[in-house]
């Protein structure tokens, strides 16, 4: 009789643990399912249910990523989709923001008129810091010295010596004196070259002294258009210069000058109708 009376208690209370949890005896849906706890839950559209034999699961069990970093690509996704969904559930709050931000200041800021841009100042003519005057003879440079010494310009006046290029000289560079001349004469008529001669010690050029002379051109393409064919036949040593005329003129340089002393050499220059005033590198 007690093991009987057992036996039922013992099967009316499985009945009963069986039967609660399911709601059995009398729990409603909504108590089934915790409310409290589901309104607890963020963002549970980002949460997804997956099988226990899924691959998907497998794969992720496997990379075992470090604490606190994601799992995977996806799961980097879903971080990045969990911090923007509290974002995007707020456009209300952030419209009214923007459009604050987007207001103008005030109706005084759109209704002002664009300034017009300001014109540069003309930049006044700049005199130029050297001015150089003429090609004078001897005695035009004496006259238009005199008159510029009323200037009292002391060390901005430089006087200088020009000569014009009158002609070109193609020839090869002296070395060892007379015996080097002889050798390149030997070389040159090896090579059948025999219009030359070579430069005597009364040359005023001391530094042409015993070379040789190849030939005298009036313009400098032509003496480059020789040093072309004396290379072409085997000679590589031949050299080109200008020779300038014995008289030559006088320029004066002046520099820094103030503009009442540039008017006062233009009155000075006006006497000397031949020459003219130019710039020049100070």
């Amino acid at each position: 009789m007690k093991l009987k009376l057992l036996f039922w208690l013992l099967l009316v209370g499985n009945v009963v643990l069986f039967g609660l949890p399911r709601g059995y005896f009398g729990a409603s849906a909504t108590e089934r399912r915790e409310p409290q706890r589901l309104a607890e839950q963020l963002h549970p559209e980002l949460l997804s249910v997956l099988p226990a034999n899924s691959e998907k699961l497998a794969s992720q069990l496997r990379a075992q990523p470090a604490p606190g970093a994601p799992a995977s690509a996806e799961g980097a996704s879903v971080a990045a989709s969990a911090a923007a969904a509290p974002a995007a559930a707020t456009p209300a709050a952030s419209e009214p923001a923007a459009a604050a931000q987007a207001t103008p200041a005030g109706p005084a800021t759109s209704a002002t008129p664009s300034t017009p841009a300001t014109t540069a100042p003309q930049v006044a003519a700049v005199t130029p810091s050297c001015t150089e005057v003429g090609n004078f003879t001897a005695a035009d440079a004496r006259r238009f010295s005199a008159q510029l010494a009323s200037l009292n310009l002391g060390d901005k006046v430089v006087q200088k010596l020009t000569q014009d290029v009158t002609s070109h000289m193609v020839y090869i560079p002296p070395q060892d004196g007379r015996e080097g001349a002889d050798r390149r004469i030997a070389e040159l008529r090896r090579l059948g070259i025999g219009d030359f001669y070579v430069i005597p010690d009364s040359f005023p050029n001391p530094a042409l002294r015993s070379g040789v002379s190849l030939g005298i051109f009036r313009t400098e393409e032509a003496a480059k258009a020789y040093v072309s064919q004396l290379i072409s036949r085997g000679v590589r040593s031949a050299r080109i210069i200008a020779r300038r005329s014995g008289a030559g003129k006088q320029v004066f340089q002046l520099r820094d000058l103030t503009p009442e002393a540039r008017s006062a050499l233009d009155n000075i220059k006006s006497a000397f109708p031949d020459q003219e005033i130019r710039g020049c590198s100070a």
